[in-house]
């Protein structure tokens, strides 16, 4: 975190400023926000729709909310609209779906569903590579595992 010099007075003396923080804190406290997202590092064999939905709605308003909240650098702006887009598209894939309340693996590595299935692993492998890239540019770690057999 630092300091930026917003205003300074005279007479009595005094200066003002406003707390900054770097593409590094930023992106450090997206993934442990990203570690608490079950949707990405839940491996179960079974899920539920709506969770799914709700937790992919949760993670896109907090993308969403950087963009808002910090002036975004080339590089970390691409990763935010990578991520937000990956969001979009499962959205767009699983909402009409015609699916039952809860989804099961049939064979503990494909989900039941082959439009779900397919629509998970490119949302959890769009994710993980935009993380790869966080990971490597600010020397981070993501402490979950991103499941391969989604």
């Amino acid at each position: 975190m630092g300091f930026e010099i917003n205003g300074f007075s005279t007479s009595l003396g005094g200066i003002s400023w406003n707390k900054t923080s770097s593409s590094k804190e930023l992106f450090a406290h997206l993934l442990l926000f990203l570690e608490s997202k079950r949707i990405l590092v839940n491996p179960i064999e079974m899920e539920l729709k709506d969770w799914c939905i709700e937790s992919v709605l949760d993670i896109k308003k907090q993308l969403v909310s950087i963009t808002q909240e910090f002036n975004l650098k080339d590089f970390d702006a691409e990763r935010i609209r990578n991520l937000i887009d990956a969001c979009n598209h499962y959205l767009d894939n699983v909402t009409p779906m015609d699916l039952p309340r809860i989804i099961y693996k049939r064979d503990g590595e494909h989900w039941a569903d082959l439009s779900f299935d397919q629509t998970m692993k490119t949302f959890r492998n769009s994710f993980k590579q935009e993380i790869e890239k966080i990971e490597k540019k600010y020397r981070l770690k993501f402490r979950k595992n991103i499941p391969e057999e989604f």
